[in-house]
């Protein structure tokens, strides 16, 4: 407070201040967990294949949040090449101290065929993607995506206790 004598002569008196902005907190993040594995994926279905298929891009978000492709891999057949390419962009993000943001994939639709009894399966998944970015480790945006519809088409195989992806196909929408 600070105080300020008036010209007539009269006693000091006390004069309002305004305290300096205070900043804005940065926001906390958010901690990003490995997802969680559906029930569904348990049986060899076409359920079990939507539900795989659709883990896996849980997987996808979280590689790329996490910066680590681990536990995408961990699902991949070594022979899947997008599987391989996201390992390769993820290890790519690291190598450049760049972060990649925004929210989570959103699966739209999705249908599965069962092409040999409790083996072999297909699904297709269209899937809603916002504008992610990539940020440089000041914080300025490297490069931005644009939102985007994508069917995901996967080839997948129960190996009796699990769902491996074998294969992954990109088919994006114009819209």
């Amino acid at each position: 407070m600070a105080l300020v004598t008036g010209c007539t002569g009269g006693e000091p008196q006390a004069a309002e201040s305004t305290p300096p902005p205070v900043a804005d907190a940065p926001p906390t993040p958010t901690p990003v967990v490995l997802p969680e594995r559906p029930a569904a994926m348990s049986e060899p279905t076409t359920d079990g294949a939507i539900a795989a298929a659709t883990y896996f891009l849980q997987l996808y978000d979280y590689a790329f949040s996490v910066r680590d492709a681990e536990s995408l891999l961990s699902m991949s057949a070594e022979a899947c090449k997008f599987c391989n390419y996201v390992d390769e962009s993820v290890a790519e993000l690291v190598a450049s101290g760049h972060t990649s943001v925004g929210p989570p994939v959103r699966v739209v639709s999705a249908m599965s065929t069962e092409i040999r009894p409790d083996e072999w399966f297909s699904a297709r998944l269209q899937v809603e993607q916002d504008p992610t970015r990539e940020l440089a480790a000041d914080g300025t945006v490297v490069s931005e995506s644009e939102a985007n519809v994508t069917d995901f088409i996967f080839a997948l195989s129960w190996l009796g206790d699990r769902w491996k992806i074998e294969a992954v196909d990109l088919a994006v929408i114009e819209q």
